[in-house]
C-alpha cells in the first residue's frame, strides 16, 4: 500500500489500479484465517458502506455495529477504493504481519461489505494498525504494522469524510434519497443526532469482559 497510495497536503489521493478485486490470489495466510464466505463477501462485494465507530460509554443507547458505538457515516467506497483495500490488505503478504501486534485495537472505520444480503465487516484501527474482519459472530484480526502511518493515514481519511449517523428509518421517512435538503429536514437531523433517542441492545458485560485480553481479542480502547 505504501506504494499505492500517495499522501499529500490536506488529504490522500489514491493511485489508479486496473487490478479487479475479484479473481484476485488471497494470501494463503488470509484465506486459512477466514471463513470461505466472509471472504467471498469481501472479494465479491457489490456495495461498501463507511462508518465511523468507537467504545461505547456506560449507559449508552445509541445505534451499535458488532457492539462498538456506531458514530458516523463515511459514505460508500468506489470500485477503485475496494480494489485498492483488497489487493492490499488481502492479496499482499508484505504488507500484514503473521506476528501479533503489541498494541491495544482502537476502533476507528467500519467498512461494511455486502454481497446480497449477506454482508462483512472489516474493521480498521489505528495508531494499533490492524483490521479485524467479523462474520458469522467470529473475530479474526490481522496486524498490518508493516504499513504503520500508511494504514493509519488511510483510516483518517475515512474519519475525515463523516457525518453524523441519522438512524436509517428516520432518514427513509424525510426524504428518498437519504439526505437532507431543506432546512426543516437539517434541523429534524440535527436534533435527532443530538437526543439520540433511538435504543438498540448494548454489549452485555461478560461480552466486554471477554474483549479484554488483548490482540485478536479486541481489547480496544476508547478514543
Amino acid at each position: 500500500m505504501k506504494k499505492s497510495l500517495l499522501y499529500a497536503a490536506g488529504g490522500i489521493l489514491l493511485s489508479a489500479m486496473s487490478a479487479q478485486a475479484e479473481g484476485l490470489q488471497v494470501t494463503p495466510y488470509i484465506k486459512s484465517s477466514l471463513n470461505a464466505a466472509a471472504l467471498n463477501n469481501i472479494l465479491n462485494s457489490e456495495q461498501i458502506f463507511c462508518y465511523t465507530v468507537e467504545m461505547p460509554s456506560a449507559g449508552y443507547t445509541g445505534y451499535t455495529l458488532d457492539q462498538m458505538a456506531l458514530t458516523g457515516f463515511c459514505g460508500i467506497l468506489n470500485a477503485q477504493e475496494k480494489n485498492i483495500l483488497v489487493q492490499e490488505l488481502f492479496a499482499n503478504p508484505e504488507n500484514v504481519s503473521e506476528t501479533s501486534a503489541k498494541c491495544v485495537i482502537a476502533p476507528r472505520i467500519v467498512l461494511r461489505f455486502y454481497r446480497g444480503i449477506d454482508a462483512t465487516d472489516v474493521l480498521l484501527s489505528y495508531p494499533c494498525s490492524s483490521f479485524s474482519v467479523f462474520y458469522g459472530g467470529a473475530i479474526k484480526s490481522f496486524n498490518t504494522e508493516p504499513l504503520g502511518q500508511t494504514f493509519d493515514g488511510l483510516a483518517a481519511l475515512y474519519e475525515k469524510r463523516a457525518v453524523p449517523f441519522v438512524s436509517p428509518t428516520l432518514l427513509n421517512q424525510m426524504m428518498p434519497i437519504g439526505k437532507a435538503v431543506t432546512q426543516e429536514q437539517k434541523d429534524l437531523v440535527e436534533k435527532a443526532t443530538s437526543t439520540k433517542k433511538w435504543t438498540v441492545s448494548t454489549p452485555q458485560p461478560e461480552t466486554q469482559e471477554k474483549a479484554s485480553k488483548g490482540w485478536n481479542k479486541l481489547n480496544t480502547k476508547k478514543n
